[in-house]
């Protein structure tokens, strides 16, 4: 067994704090995490803030440069695939996306494995349909400004992502266009998640990419040192719950002379939405069929997961001092860290465990889509596009993000009795400081029913700003 670095607390401790002051000085990551923008499933990047531009990168507006790939498909084998067109009167589209070409050739020479379908569909679009594919380069977080700002000059592009804090904005803002007369069912059947999320009344508005899973990576040799049973070996067993989970954060958390000298648990903030979705809860209730929002604070499923994680609060680290505490051996479990990784102990992977209220094996995942802006010159290609982006991903992507996390975690993470579970609940105005308010008052040990009736005047607010008030 490799021996981690907690043998020597002291100095751990002292390089933490170092490391945490220079993530505090320097870093531009959102502090609260309640904004963390995923990324298609199977690339490798740093979940909290995307790609970050350099400087011979393309930056915000700017149209990206030539694709450079990390290997797809057989030469011929979009030939039979059901559903695509053989030809298309314009064969020419325009992609706004995070992800620009010249940082995915930089991580694609890191790790062989990182793959993203939306680039890697670009050269099989352009030699089946003889068109060109124009990829506009734009920060997570200014996506939908680039979009709009094109849709207003008159020049809209044909697809852009949208995830959880996005996309019902875009439906009710006009932004995105009703896809049902170019899309069928197949277009909504790659992946087990419900296609009544990309909906509202009945009418579809975004098509699915492959879910980001959120796991949590474990430290094995604390596990080891602890002689606690293997969370992964739990999962499989069906006993990864809030019972273990309760007991392996109360045994991984240490002090010494009366500091905190190891944690169970790091995360960004809105990992307390996680543990909600694993137990069945939710932040707000949206119904796409009816169009009807309200709060869900205060369900019982969300009250109970609140009141836990309070149980919980000293074993828990949130934001960027996660890093240092990890990296460093002094921290069992965290959210956020994407495999390969290069530290010096073993690790492993497991979801979140599952809540009293809920059963089953469940992994908690983030749904992602590709809408088609109002205004658009080729929804026909956009989504014709987006078959071969998910027909890349079953072809390959699979395969790749198996090869990245190992074969054995993406079969014990995607097998056909573990339940993908997650909700798109974070479409608020201010859900930052909405969900930095919880994590605050948990901290605080403020019972869950106090909480709720804190926040509720505040959550309907915001409901009424982004939904009803439309």
């Amino acid at each position: 067994m490799k021996k981690a670095a907690i043998k020597f607390v002291g100095m751990a401790l002292a390089l933490i704090m170092c490391l945490a002051l220079f993530a505090a000085c320097t870093s531009e990551l959102n502090q609260g995490g309640s904004d963390t923008p995923s990324n298609p499933a199977g690339n490798v990047t740093d979940p909290t803030g995307g790609n970050p531009a350099t400087d011979d990168e393309p930056q915000n507006g700017e149209v990206a440069g030539e694709i450079v790939t990390g290997g797809g498909a057989e030469v011929g084998f979009l030939d039979n695939v059901e559903g695509l067109p053989e030809t298309l009167e314009n064969p020419n589209i325009t992609i706004v996306y995070w992800y620009n070409p010249k940082q995915y050739a930089v991580d694609i020479r890191k790790q062989a494995d990182v793959y993203d379908p939306i680039l890697e569909a670009i050269p099989y679009y352009e030699e089946k349909y003889g068109g060109k594919v124009t990829v506009i380069y734009s920060a997570w977080g200014d996506m939908l400004e680039t979009v709009t700002s094109l849709q207003n000059a008159d020049d809209a592009p044909d697809l852009f992502e949208v995830y959880d804090e996005t996309l019902y904005s875009v439906i009710l803002s006009g932004v995105a266009q009703n896809l049902d007369a170019y899309t069928t069912d197949l277009d909504y059947g790659y992946y087990k998640i419900n296609r009544e999320t990309f909906q509202w009344k009945g009418s579809n508005y975004a098509i699915p990419l492959k879910p980001y899973a959120f796991y949590i990576m474990y430290n094995k040799d604390l596990f080891d040192l602890e002689g606690l049973d293997d969370p992964a070996t739990l999962y499989q067993q069906g006993k990864w719950n809030w019972t273990t989970f309760r007991d392996v954060c109360k045994r991984l958390t240490k002090t010494t002379d009366g500091e905190l000298s190891q944690v169970a648990y790091g995360s960004w903030e809105d990992t307390i939405l996680s543990f909600m979705y694993a137990n069945g809860g939710s932040l707000l209730n949206i119904d796409t069929k009816t169009g009807e929002v309200s709060s869900n604070l205060g369900s019982v499923k969300t009250q109970n997961t609140i009141n836990y994680l309070i149980e919980l609060k000293d074993c828990f680290i949130y934001g960027n001092d996660m890093w240092g505490w990890f990296d460093n051996g002094a921290m069992a479990m965290i959210r956020g860290k994407e495999y390969p990784v290069d530290v010096p102990f073993d690790t492993g992977m497991v979801p979140f465990p599952t809540g009293d209220d809920y059963e089953g094996k469940n992994l908690v995942v983030y749904p992602q889509g590709m809408a088609v802006p109002t205004g658009a010159k080729n929804p026909e290609g956009a989504v014709a596009f987006m078959r071969i982006v998910n027909e890349l991903q079953q072809n390959v992507g699979n395969q790749k993000e198996a090869n990245r996390i190992g074969q054995e975690n993406y079969d014990m993470i995607y097998a056909d009795d573990v339940n993908l579970v997650y909700q798109y609940d974070k479409g608020l105005n201010d859900i930052a400081t909405i969900i930095a308010s919880i994590v605050n008052y948990i901290n605080d040990g403020v019972p869950a029913a106090t909480i709720n009736a804190n926040l509720e005047t505040q959550i309907q607010s915001e409901i009424n700003l982004m939904y009803n008030d439309r």
